[in-house]
């Protein structure tokens, strides 16, 4: 009996414990719910909150944005006027450039116009045509130092004559008057035909003053053709530039003009060196004769 009321009261025990310990834990559960929903009550009221703030900063954006919108469509904007140019059909309004462009100039635009091209053109015509005519300015050149060549042999081979007339002459002098025509037949060589040492310098100065005045003569030519062409390229570029092409033009005449006093100044300067140059030629040959004739005797 009292082993059974033992275990009644053992058995009880045990049930009021069970009873206890699930109050507890439903009391705990409950408080969690509670906290849960505490956080998830401050979670949703943030976040409503945050989205009236969004809204309200939304509303003020959109509110400004069109505010701002509606004065930019009432403020006036300047129209743009289309140029409606035959070669403009399609209404595109002009966009004017900053750098001026330089106009393409063709060769066969190139004419004389102005009284001062044409002046200056009629100068290097009548040079080309009555004055070099079929001639090259380097062709001149060249023709004139070959005569300055030629004439630096000819001074050579007279000075070389001249030195063995004065040792043929040296030893004849040994015996006088054996010798006495031979010795009268060579100083009548140097002091008539082969007294010509001074012209001879003469000549050769006026064959370098020559070929100076044709040097000079194609410069100014060569200049004059340029200064003419560039004259009527800056009058066709620009109106700006007629001032400048009027100066080119005038200097274009300027040189046409020296060139055709330096080729005239050439051609009197040319012409007694080579009609001499023949003269002087002979002259030395016949001394050589002599000379030689003196040696076979």
């Amino acid at each position: 009996m009292r082993k059974s009321l033992f275990l009644y009261a053992l058995l009880m025990g045990g049930l009021m414990s069970c009873n206890l310990d699930s109050k507890l834990s439903s009391n705990k559960e409950q408080k969690n719910n509670n906290n849960v929903k505490e956080v998830s009550d401050s979670v949703q009221e943030d976040g409503l909150n945050d989205l009236y703030n969004n809204q309200e900063k939304q509303k003020s954006f959109t509110k400004n944005f069109g505010e701002r919108k509606y004065e930019d469509l009432i403020n006036p904007i300047e129209p743009i006027i289309p140029s409606e140019s035959p070669k403009n059909k399609a209404n595109i309004p002009n966009i004017s450039i900053a750098h001026t462009e330089k106009k393409e100039t063709k060769k066969e635009n190139l004419i004389p116009s102005t009284n001062e091209e044409k002046e200056a053109d009629a100068a290097i015509k009548y040079l080309e045509e009555n004055i070099l005519k079929n001639s090259k300015f380097s062709e001149l050149i060249r023709e004139v130092r070959v005569i300055k060549d030629e004439y630096a042999l000819i001074k050579a081979d007279l000075y070389d004559v001249i030195g063995k007339i004065n040792n043929k002459k040296t030893s004849l002098m040994e015996n006088p008057k054996n010798n006495r025509d031979k010795i009268n037949k060579l100083t009548q060589l140097l002091q008539n035909n082969l007294k010509i040492d001074s012209e001879l310098e003469q000549l050769i100065n006026m064959i370098d003053m020559a070929e100076n005045e044709i040097s000079s003569a194609a410069f100014f030519f060569d200049n004059a053709q340029k200064r003419l062409k560039e004259s009527i390229i800056k009058r066709l570029e620009s109106k700006n530039n007629r001032s400048y092409a009027l100066k080119l033009s005038r200097q274009a005449l300027s040189d046409a003009r020296s060139a055709l006093s330096n080729l005239e100044s050439f051609a009197s300067k040319r012409i007694e060196p080579m009609v001499r140059k023949e003269e002087i030629k002979e002259l030395i040959k016949h001394a050589k004769t002599v000379l030689e004739s003196l040696n076979k005797k």
